[in-house]
């Protein structure tokens, strides 16, 4: 046999044990060049992509997973070696977060100039078991973490300071007249007093025994600082709520280091904004809490107008420039409390809590607005775009955060179809929008 044949055998051999370990293997396995085009992979892959794929087919691996990860494409792109991990077990939600969510990990290894090899695992089950684990510890960090400055007083049966001492005073800058009577919203910081953050806190000890609560406090002299309020259930031998006990903490160091962590894994890599795995989680815990203490909660979906024409006409970088400016825009129309995020692709999602029908909308035609006379500065020359919003508001007819998301969807849709550059609302039956409306009126008297 000549030298010719023994290497193409030898070749042979070689791609169908690749096809061997890629057919057998327990993970997903998907081949592809650096721009994503795929040109193997294996059954457990196909499976995995397959609910995220609208066409049927799956022949680029970024664009099929785009919906739910559109940072992959970013990351591969500014990866400049020419081999080595460009993520490893990277998180992809497939569903909101939550019980029950489907969630993949992603690695993806450059093992040449042109060549990716894409490796998904579903990890699930592993994931919700980490969700509650980290219920758990942040449920205990009130006891096991240290003590260094901190303020300990008690509140009467109404949730009022009635209790004062010198360590209230070291903290806070406070003294016994300026927080005798008041309630914990004496010690946050001015942009952080929402009507019901208080009283919530206190609903919230009264049914577990006890809640920590953290958020920007300000001492007397106008410094702002991380507070951990720690707030415990006092009783009576027969269980009566006496009062309640507080620990007052500032813990501004340790949330500088957890914000940078936390900042890489909840941020879109692209924006800025909050990424779709970080936007579910809190989601699922606002509406909650919007039904538990009967309070509104709308959302405002939107994506920019004629985006492929843009990319097609323009260049990536410039469409890139676009999506950075709308998230810029939407980040100085919000409140603290608020939550701006990147859904994928050009489509982005406000979560506003405490926030009616009617506001939600006049905060997206505001958005609408300021897109709208932006000048864009790219590679190519200054550029003009425009954005289409959709706004729902929890209700009987949208109780759950799938519900919620699908009207503003929806509503998103009647803006692009009446013409684009335009704020719709989600189109009630007249019974559910009775009961909306009822939801508001009872919200503005509260």
């Amino acid at each position: 046999m000549s030298a010719p044949d023994t290497d193409a055998k030898d070749l042979e051999s070689e791609y169908e044990a690749l096809l061997s370990f890629m057919y057998l293997s327990p993970v997903g396995i998907v081949r592809s060049d650096k721009s994503g085009a795929v040109d193997m992979m294996n059954p457990l892959a196909a499976q995995l992509l397959m609910p995220l794929v609208k066409t049927g087919s799956i022949e680029n691996i970024f664009d099929s997973l785009a919906s739910v990860a559109p940072e992959l494409r970013n990351l591969v792109a500014s990866f400049d070696a020419e081999r080595g991990p460009v993520c490893e077990n990277h998180r992809v939600f497939v569903t909101p977060a939550g019980n029950g969510a489907v969630v993949l990990a992603c690695s993806i290894i450059k093992v040449g100039a042109n060549l990716l090899m894409t490796v998904l695992t579903d990890i699930s089950r592993q994931v919700a078991a980490e969700r509650r684990a980290r219920q758990t510890e942040s449920w205990l960090a009130g006891l096991y973490t240290s003590v260094n400055d901190f303020a300990f007083f008690t509140l009467d049966a109404q949730g009022c300071v009635e209790s004062w001492n010198s360590s209230v005073e070291q903290l806070t800058g406070f003294g016994e007249a300026d927080v005798v009577g008041r309630t914990l919203s004496r010690f946050y910081a001015r942009d952080e007093i929402v009507l019901h953050r208080s009283p919530e806190h206190i609903a919230l000890t009264r049914d577990e025994g006890w809640h920590v609560e953290e958020c920007w406090c300000e001492t007397r002299t106008g410094r702002r600082y991380w507070g951990q309020v720690l707030v415990a259930v006092l009783r009576e031998e027969e269980g009566d709520i006496t009062g309640y006990s507080v620990v007052l903490r500032d813990v501004t160091e340790r949330k500088v280091t957890s914000d940078n962590l936390a900042r890489l894994l909840t941020t879109d890599h692209l924006t800025g904004v909050s990424s779709r795995a970080h936007f579910f989680e809190s989601a699922e815990v606002e509406v909650a809490r919007a039904k538990k203490h009967s309070r509104p909660l709308s959302v405002v979906m939107l994506d920019a107008d004629h985006f492929k024409r843009i990319n097609d006409t323009a260049g990536h970088q410039a469409g890139d420039a676009v999506l950075k400016r709308i998230a810029d825009e939407a980040k100085g129309m919000v409140r603290a409390s608020d939550t701006v995020a990147r859904l994928g692709g050009e489509e982005f999602i406000l979560m506003l809590p405490s926030t009616a029908t009617g506001e939600a909308m006049a905060i997206a035609d505001r958005l609408r607005v300021a897109v709208e006379r932006a000048r864009i500065d790219t590679a190519v020359g200054q550029l003009k775009a425009t954005i289409s919003l959709g706004v729902a508001t929890l209700s009987q007819a949208n109780p759950t955060l799938q519900g919620l998301l699908a009207a503003a969807d929806r509503a998103l849709y009647d803006a692009k179809r009446a013409g684009r550059n335009r704020v719709r609302a989600e189109v009630l039956e007249p019974a559910d929008a009775a009961c909306t409306a009822c939801d508001e009126g009872n919200a503005s008297q509260n």
